[in-house]
């Protein structure tokens, strides 16, 4: 069972580090900024908006491209 949590733990950590690296590339092309200040304006909005920073990612990546839902 504790495998089982730990792999579940480990896919969504993996997930969440894409999709943070998703946001970070978005914000470096608009903003023509490196990696390092990408990554560093992500934590400052994540502060201040009191959000976690991977579901702040999320929701850049969303608003940029939405998923499409099937009818």
């Amino acid at each position: 069972m504790l495998a089982a949590r730990d792999d579940q733990q480990f896919r969504a950590s993996l997930a969440s580090r894409d999709i943070i690296g998703q946001a970070k590339g978005m914000i470096m092309e608009r903003y023509d900024i490196d990696a390092v200040q990408a990554f560093e304006l992500l934590a400052k909005l994540s502060q201040q908006q009191n959000t976690p920073l991977h579901r702040l990612a999320r929701e850049l990546v969303d608003i940029d491209h939405p998923t499409v839902s099937e009818f």
